[in-house]
């Protein structure tokens, strides 16, 4: 039943009825394109993989650089929030009217290419990854494989929540702190250090506040303000925020 929810999905952004008048390549011939949606990925093995219809090879690819396909999109449409409404698919069928750098458009077959369908609310799209200059018609699809959706690359954290509630392998949340410098505290609330927490088990909780937003991609945590967190000063806030309540408690019991 899912699948043909997404076949439907799919058709509904790229069905047309169209009429071949050339045989042409429509992605790979003289005209420049835009292939900065495959930049940091091999095209040219990932294309002679399709020719050749080793399929998963060219899946298994797809898998071992989505987070790198997934920031080239995002690149192009930060106003888009959520890894689901960006899928890869990789097809074979007929495009008609594709655009190039030189304004010029072709139409023809194409085989095992793959296409990313955006089906946001800010943003509705389609186009190929080797051929970023987009169509003025939509595509017709004769094969398809779903390859999935974008890489996750932002949560929002929220009460009760940490780095494992959204990365919750070990290695994945780690990473994270690491790569993002988001301090690590274990249950006396002492910073400790990535070697520590990878190699030494205790309870640990990161330093982030209800609705911190953790942007992967960019390696950045923005609080609810939308400003770019910064740890230090935010340690030492809450230092002396909690001195000032363990002093007004003393004082209070006197």
């Amino acid at each position: 039943m899912l699948k043909k929810l997404f076949i439907v999905a799919i058709v509904a952004i790229a069905t047309v009825a169209v009429i071949s008048c050339k045989n042409v390549d429509p992605i790979y011939n003289d005209d420049p394109v835009d292939i900065t949606y495959a930049t940091g990925f091999p095209l040219d093995q990932f294309h002679e993989l399709g020719l050749a219809g080793d399929t998963a090879a060219q899946h298994q690819m797809v898998n071992e650089y989505r987070h790198q396909l997934t920031a080239n999109v995002v690149n192009h449409f930060p106003q888009i929030q959520d890894e689901n409404n960006i899928h890869f698919i990789l097809g074979s069928g007929f495009a008609k009217d594709v655009l190039t750098g030189s304004g010029k458009t072709h139409s023809g077959k194409f085989k095992n290419e793959l296409i990313i369908v955006i089906d946001d609310p800010a943003i509705k799209d389609t186009m190929f990854l080797a051929c970023g200059n987009g169509m003025l018609m939509p595509i017709i699809l004769d094969d398809f494989s779903d390859f999935g959706t974008a890489e996750r690359w932002r949560f929002t954290i929220l009460p009760g929540e940490g780095l494992a509630h959204h990365l919750p392998e070990l290695q994945a949340w780690a990473g994270v702190a690491g790569n993002l410098k988001i301090p690590i505290r274990d249950k006396n609330g002492k910073i400790v250090s990535q070697e520590k927490y990878l190699h030494y088990l205790g309870r640990y909780e990161s330093v982030l506040f209800p609705y911190d937003v953790v942007d992967m991609l960019n390696g950045k945590v923005y609080n609810q303000a939308g400003q770019e967190v910064d740890f230090e000063r935010r340690l030492q806030e809450t230092q002396k925020a909690n001195a000032k309540a363990k002093a007004k408690a003393t004082k209070k019991r006197r």
